[in-house]
């Protein structure tokens, strides 16, 4: 009978399980401890001291919600279960005792895409070189497995002097694609202003038109008037003149 396979919980680890203490009734409560210590808080509630606070003497559910002092400058801290130092500068290729394949000029730090691309094709007919090796002797292996590592180290020590370059390219990047947005929405404001002149324009012609055609239906309807006033003073003239006429 085969076994079931069961998948991962989770796709990440689960959170350190003190996380259940930072609940509001928490805070609350060491907001007010801190005020009734005296503590210095800032406007969002945060203290910036907790010198007036004894951490011990806090309950067990609130002692997690007080942040530790930050280290010295020379002080160590623990970061992934390993030992850190504020002040520790990146390790070069020298100090992991592994030899520099790019010349040390630092017009290669401005440009280092020639020498990623070369390191990138020795990379390339290594590999392919161990791969013959271990094909035919594979006890051989071990110095190309080391040019290999090299190239490798090599390849990312100059990758991580591009960082700044790449760090100011995205920003530019950024910026730029902010200006244009910018500008899409300046020419969206431009084109709803000419829409709404011309409708106003439109509306202006229209109302100088049906004006006008007022104005000469007025005028037109005046002079209806007035010829048959006209036609009606000579029909009641030719009846006044039959009438004298019959006596």
């Amino acid at each position: 009978m085969a076994t079931e396979q069961t998948g991962p919980a989770a796709a990440f680890p689960t959170p350190p399980p003190f996380y259940h203490h930072f609940t509001k009734q928490n805070l609350a409560r060491i907001r007010q401890i801190r005020r009734e210590a005296g503590a210095s808080a800032t406007s969002d509630g945060q203290d910036e001291s907790n010198r007036d606070i004894h951490v011990l003497s806090l309950p067990t559910e609130l002692r997690y919600l007080i942040p530790p002092e930050p280290p010295g400058d020379n002080a160590n801290y623990m970061s992934f279960g390993n030992d850190m130092t504020r002040n520790a500068t990146d390790p070069t290729l020298a100090d992991s005792k592994i030899e520099q394949l790019y010349p040390s000029d630092p017009s290669v730090r401005l440009n280092p895409q020639p020498y990623l691309l070369a390191l990138a094709r020795s990379m390339l007919t290594t590999f392919l070189s161990l791969t013959g090796i271990l094909s035919e002797n594979p006890e051989l292996q071990e110095m190309k497995s080391l040019d290999l590592q090299a190239i490798v180290f090599n390849m990312h020590d100059l990758i991580n002097q591009y960082r700044p370059h790449q760090a100011r390219e995205t920003l530019i990047l950024m910026m730029e694609e902010r200006v244009e947005q910018m500008r899409k929405e300046i020419r969206a404001v431009d084109e709803g202003q000419k829409k709404v002149q011309k409708l106003l324009q439109d509306l202006q012609t229209n109302g100088q038109a049906q004006a006008l055609q007022e104005d000469d239906a007025g005028r037109e309807k005046i002079g209806q008037d007035l010829d048959a006033k006209k036609r009606r003073a000579r029909q009641s003239a030719a009846w006044a003149a039959l009438e004298a006429e019959m006596g």
